[in-house]
């Protein structure tokens, strides 16, 4: 049966594989030029390795940065009381025993925000969703009580939606180390093929999937975690094996998109996408005048071919031996072009 489950989800997480791809070169052009640290859509990088070679202006990085730190300020500062509750019957909500008990929550929802990750996370939600029109948030409770949230590069997401256009399915493809994988999910539920790598090398990652999507069959009397609203799988897709299975009575992501066309599903568009044809002229123009800076600074030579001991020195104080009596000089060579430059 867990086989079955297996492989169930693997033929709809390969469904949704296929519908994204026409996103990832698309995202991959916006990672290379405006969030260079995630520019590994596409591209299998080294954890930090430079990836900003393709950069010669970095406006957009700027811009991108300001935009969701102002974001962030306006609309979650920490410094603020950023949101308020208030109950939909108004007779409750004038009630002042009522409003009183629910001053009290809100003052314990500002405490565990701020006891959790919130803040770093937020900010780069709002930074994914600049830049790449989707983002998605991952909100659980640990194992010590408290709320975590976890935004997740759109390089590892699959996403769906249900009738009304809201995202109720998130596919996780991402890896763990070996020990991590038997620490959360134990050595009776692992392949022999993670056990056998965590003797030799404990940190040598393994592929995991994470499928969370509406359960449809569920007995509604039964309250465990297999019968939650919410199915939450873990798989190995290696060995097409089941890691886990539980549930959530809620939805656990949050996937707000920037501009959303009603024929695309499951994905958004962001403001620097609309940008993007002229984030690439700027940073073309940027590489060609620093080119033409270049040579007008330190121009290609005319030496001849008999009068001068070589190597020729063209660093500032540089001695050039030349034979006596030589007219030929080392002359620039001219490129017919004369670029105004200024600092």
């Amino acid at each position: 049966m867990a086989d079955q489950l297996a492989s169930n989800i693997l033929k709809r997480f390969h469904v949704l594989f296929e519908q994204r791809q026409v996103w990832e070169s698309h995202w991959q052009e916006i990672a290379d030029f405006v969030v260079p640290r995630k520019a590994d859509v596409t591209k299998r990088r080294t954890d930090g390795d430079k990836r900003a070679e393709l950069v010669f202006d970095g406006t957009a990085i700027h811009a991108a940065e300001l935009l969701s730190a102002s974001l962030h300020g306006m609309l979650t500062n920490s410094a603020t009381r950023w949101f308020s509750l208030r109950y939909r019957d108004r007779e409750l909500d004038s009630n002042d025993q009522a409003k009183e008990w629910l001053e009290s929550v809100e003052d314990d929802m500002y405490l565990a925000f701020a006891r959790s990750n919130f803040q770093e996370q937020i900010h780069e939600l709002y930074h994914d969703l600049i830049c790449f029109g989707t983002a998605v948030m991952f909100i659980e409770q640990d194992k010590e009580n408290q709320v975590r949230f976890q935004t997740r590069h759109c390089r590892e997401l699959f996403l769906s939606e249900d009738d009304k256009g809201r995202v109720d399915t998130v596919y996780r493809d991402f890896h763990m180390p070996a020990r991590a994988v038997i620490q959360r999910f134990g050595e009776e539920n692992v392949d022999n093929s993670v056990l056998k790598k965590n003797r030799t090398n404990p940190y040598d990652k393994v592929r995991i999937l994470h499928a969370v999507y509406p359960r449809e069959e569920r007995d509604i009397q039964r309250i465990d975690t297999k019968n939650k609203p919410f199915a939450s799988v873990y798989i190995d897709p290696t060995a097409k094996t089941v890691l886990s299975e539980s549930g959530f009575d809620e939805f656990p992501y949050v996937a707000p998109r920037f501009l959303k066309a009603s024929f695309e599903i499951g994905y958004g568009r962001s403001p620097a996408m609309t940008a993007l044809p002229d984030i690439k002229m700027l940073n073309k123009m940027s590489e060609v005048t620093i080119r033409a800076a270049q040579k007008q600074v330190d121009p290609p030579l005319l030496v001849p071919d008999d009068g001068f001991m070589m190597p020729i020195r063209t660093v500032p104080g540089g001695l050039n031996f030349y034979r006596s009596g030589t007219r030929d000089r080392i002359e620039p060579l001219n490129i017919g072009a004369n670029n105004p430059l200024g600092l």
